[in-house]
């Protein structure tokens, strides 16, 4: 999980004190499972378990392979009529080995994402519905707009429970094939969108090296970048503006 304190213009400033999230690790003030814009925001949830519980009963309103015939039980129809079912995981004695379920996008016909909320951290499978196989991602996918390719993007400089990340995923008729993984360790991507079928404009976050909070030295520092998949070879190369 990752909390991003997100607070409107008309929104009144809240102090947290460390206590309350080490307790209570699930709680932020709002929040967004993406590093995409408009991208499963729950402004008005303060749970991230609930968040995704949110968006996956949207989505079971729109297709008909979602269940829940049990609390804690999330079961999917695959096409070929079995079904596989993702139970949560939730000792009362051990809080850290929680991990709960949440189907939150149907990214193509034949493949959903699903959300594997974690104690601190989240983390998301990408299930084909055509064989069962599941692809481990290091953070969400955004279907590039002809559907040849996803960028996969994680961003977690505020808390560190996720891992910085950039994947790039080619879609073939039956694979998913890696092309690209960086995971930067001061810095992380965010503000991401796709330019064309082969290129994602996006901001390189960092933290400022030189911050100094009584100097009004801003805390991050942005940088523009595109990433770009040259489509003969499909190398992938990134360019920072300054």
């Amino acid at each position: 999980m990752k909390f991003s304190f997100k607070l409107g213009l008309n929104s009144p400033l809240i102090f947290l004190p460390l206590s309350a999230l080490a307790v209570a690790p699930t709680y932020c003030l709002g929040l967004h499972f993406s590093v995409f814009e408009d991208k499963f925001e729950c402004i008005d949830i303060h749970n991230s378990l609930n968040c995704a519980r949110s968006i996956e009963s949207g989505l079971s309103n729109q297709v008909n392979h979602i269940q829940r015939t049990q609390p804690g039980h999330l079961t999917i129809a695959l096409n070929s009529g079995k079904s596989l079912t993702y139970t949560d995981i939730l000792p009362a004695n051990n809080p850290v080995e929680h991990i709960a379920y949440s189907a939150i996008e149907q990214i193509t016909d034949n493949l959903l994402l699903i959300h594997q909320q974690l104690w601190e951290a989240h983390s998301y499978i990408l299930l084909d519905l055509r064989n069962g196989h599941e692809y481990s991602l290091a953070g969400y996918p955004l279907l590039s707009p002809q559907g040849g390719y996803l960028f996969v993007a994680e961003q977690d400089l505020d808390a560190g429970f996720n891992e910085n990340a950039l994947q790039v995923y080619k879609l073939s008729e039956n694979t998913l094939d890696l092309l690209y993984e960086l995971k930067p360790e001061n810095w992380g991507p965010e503000q991401a969108y796709w330019t064309t079928e082969n290129a994602v404009s996006f901001t390189k976050k960092q933290l400022n090296p030189n911050y100094v909070s009584n100097e009004n030295q801003p805390f991050y520092i942005e940088t523009k970048a595109v990433l770009s998949i040259t489509l003969d070879s499909q190398r992938v190369n990134i360019r920072y503006f300054d």
